[in-house]
């Protein structure tokens, strides 16, 4: 048999190293890229792909955060449990929200004398701990605080960071507010409230350099009545640093009193009354702050400034005027937004320093962003707009979060309407933000049952292309790979509309083999789809964007295509073979027979030949050699396929032939083909 025997096409000669690889397509095409929109196809590489993920280290803790937690923290019930629950099982989670985790990991860290302390990405998952990016010997701090993570604590993911953190000399404190499961409890412990007064005192000594006898009488009587037992430490700093405030005189005592005696909602609602004394500038960084909290205060600014911008634009439709260069203090601004800044390390270890932004009290973040959501409707469209742009530079994930917190959180009368909007945006990022909040909405118990309805609604018809392109990013998702029925049939309806969503598609395809057992269901879609035959006129041209699609989505599951590997989804048995070989033989066969993409096809495995020569032990060896195996399991069928393969691309006879050697001798280093 050879790959081109299905249908009896004559091969046409065509050099595989050439670009003109694109499958054809009659249905209507956008064209007409502009920047930051997009018509046309658009190359996702993608939901699932590495490249999608943040750096796994955030920061790295400062030597001013470290000797704060060495020399001024103040003793909490269940300390001494939590550090040899650490110092046993090199993995400590910590729970029991409101009683100072943060600066408690630091002080854990230091006692097991780490090289250097991190704060891992809350964007990656618990299962990314165990990351070669980390370096031996070190402490790092995780907080999963995000719903998000939560199924993905599990036992066996926290063995393996435990595992891997006794073999690199390591220590992981994560913080979570959630329930762990039952077989988790012996990495857990759970921290009680240290006295408030002596937090409050601390902050003073350590933050501001008072004597111990200056800080008693800066934080006198009527700032210590508003420190309860319950009083958690931020509260506790809060108080403090208002105390500080006064002593300083910046602030006026009885303003600071009624303040520290606020709880954090009505303190947020005080602000905003406060109308006659805010510019669009400070509501701006409000709002920046409170979805980017932890962020570079200068990235944070330069966000500020787009918001700012946009709120101009939207009231007087001209942008805002130049600031003069004095107008706009770093001081006076973080003072009116009672926010503060932490310095830092840069992760790269060049040791430049940094600046995190944050709010003085915790959750204020969260509540000053509903505030503005829920004060102003006229202000929504210019948030979420603004989000969509900040999407593009890397902060999806906490504009998702954002919204996704507003959208269910917040009385409003048409929450989905802003999805949708974002969704039928004539931008990606626009669209990659619908797909998380989507995703978000799905995992959600009170939300999850909106999910199927809106991306059905989006499916359906023949025109709305971005929305269609926005549910193909959500099939692509956790969501889509727990139910792929639903998400492979959903996806043929985006593949019958328009080839230019092939991008999309075939990342939803891909990540489908995650899930092992979808791996099957996958291979017959696909040949389905490659055989399509139509009757009528419409059809046809569906059958071609489908067939086109379909073609990619090969490339792309058999290992073709930049990027992808054969093994996904196939090594979970550990056993050389595989199960699905008629489907695959299928899939390859018509992938050489299709003339647009043959010549891609064979380039791509002759580039996976030769990296396989290089190293014959690597998984991409493996992939080639099994992938072969599927199609021509002798070696004199293969010798067969290779030589018709030359006769075809006479330029690239030497390559062939070296590519079969290297199968010769990979299928003699498995066992599959006799010495001779």
């Amino acid at each position: 048999m050879t790959a081109t025997s299905e249908t009896g096409e004559t091969a046409r000669s065509q050099d595989p190293g050439s670009p003109g690889g694109s499958t054809s397509n009659t249905a209507e095409h956008n064209s007409g890229v502009q920047s930051e929109n997009f018509n046309g196809d658009y190359n996702i590489f993608n939901w699932y792909a590495e490249s999608k993920q943040p750096p796994l280290k955030d920061r790295q803790v400062s030597e001013t955060e470290i000797a704060r937690a060495r020399d001024h923290f103040v003793p909490c019930p269940g300390f001494e449990e939590a550090q040899a629950t650490l110092e046993r099982s090199r993995v400590l989670f910590l729970r029991n929200t409101g009683t100072g985790r943060s600066l408690a990991s630091v002080r854990l860290l230091t006692k097991c004398a780490v090289a250097s302390i991190s704060c891992l990405s809350e964007r990656r998952s618990f299962d990314s701990l165990a990351d070669s990016d980390l370096e031996p010997g070190g402490g790092y701090i995780w907080q999963g605080l995000d719903r998000e993570w939560h199924e993905q604590i599990t036992p066996a993911s926290v063995d393996r960071v435990a595992t891997w953190a006794l073999k690199q000399h390591s220590f992981v404190v994560v913080i979570v507010d959630h329930r762990v499961e039952v077989d988790l409890r012996k990495y857990t412990e759970r921290l009680g409230k240290p006295d408030p007064v002596q937090v409050a005192l601390s902050v003073l000594r350590s933050q501001h350099g008072l004597a111990a006898d200056t800080a008693e009488k800066v934080l006198d009587a009527e700032f210590r009545e508003q420190l309860t037992s319950t009083s958690a430490p931020n509260d506790a700093e809060f108080v403090a640093i208002r105390a500080w405030e006064v002593h300083r005189g910046d602030r006026d005592k009885e303003q600071a009193i009624a303040d520290a005696s606020s709880d954090l909602r009505t303190s947020v609602a005080r602000w905003f009354l406060e109308v006659d004394k805010r510019s669009p500038i400070e509501y701006a960084m409000l709002v920046a702050i409170a979805v980017f909290e932890g962020r570079e205060y200068d990235d944070v600014v330069q966000l500020a400034e787009d918001l700012e911008n946009m709120i101009y634009k939207r009231d007087s439709g001209k942008d805002v005027e130049s600031r003069k260069i004095f107008e706009f203090s770093k001081t006076v601004i973080l003072f009116r937004l009672n926010a503060a800044v932490t310095p830092h390390e840069d992760t790269d270890g060049s040791g430049f320093p940094r600046e995190a932004v944050h709010f003085h009290r915790s959750d204020w973040a969260r509540e000053a962003f509903r505030r503005a959501w829920s004060e102003y409707d006229l202000f929504r469209p210019v948030l979420v707009d603004w989000m969509a742009q900040q999407a593009k530079l890397g902060f999806q994930w906490y504009c998702a979060k954002a919204l996704h917190d507003v959208l269910v959180n917040v009385p409003h009368s048409e929450p989905l309407a802003h999805i949708g909007a974002l969704a039928a945006k004539q931008s990606r990022h626009a669209n990659e933000l619908a797909a998380e909040l989507v995703g978000r909405l799905a995992r959600d118990d009170r939300t999850k049952h909106v999910v199927e309805p809106t991306l059905l609604e989006w499916c359906d018809g023949d025109r709305d292309f971005h929305r269609k392109w926005t549910a193909a990013s959500v099939y692509a998702t956790e969501y889509g790979r727990r139910q792929p029925d639903t998400a492979l049939r959903e996806l043929e309806k985006i593949a019958r509309t328009n080839a230019n969503l092939n991008s999309a598609v075939n990342a939803a395809i891909i990540s489908l083999l995650d899930e092992p057992a979808n791996r099957t269901k996958v291979l017959r879609t696909l040949v389905q789809w490659t055989g399509v035959r139509a009757i009528d006129t419409d059809s046809m041209e569906q059958g071609a964007n489908l067939r086109a699609i379909g073609l990619d989505c090969a490339q792309a599951v058999l290992g073709l295509m930049h990027g992808t590997s054969y093994l996904r989804s196939i090594r979970a048995g550990g056993s050389f073979g595989d199960p699905n070989t008629r489907l695959v033989a299928k899939l390859f066969g018509r992938l050489f027979q299709d003339q647009n993409k043959r010549a891609e096809s064979l380039h791509a495995l002759l580039e996976l030949s030769a990296r396989s020569a290089a190293d014959p032990t690597s998984d991409e060896a493996v992939g080639f050699a099994q992938l072969l195996f599927a199609v021509v399991p002798e070696l004199e069928r293969a010798r067969a396929l290779f030589q018709h393969w030359k006769k075809v691309f006479p330029g690239n006879t030497q390559r062939i032939n070296r590519a079969f050697v290297t199968l010769k001798n990979l299928y003699r280093r498995f066992g599959l083909a006799p010495e001779q």
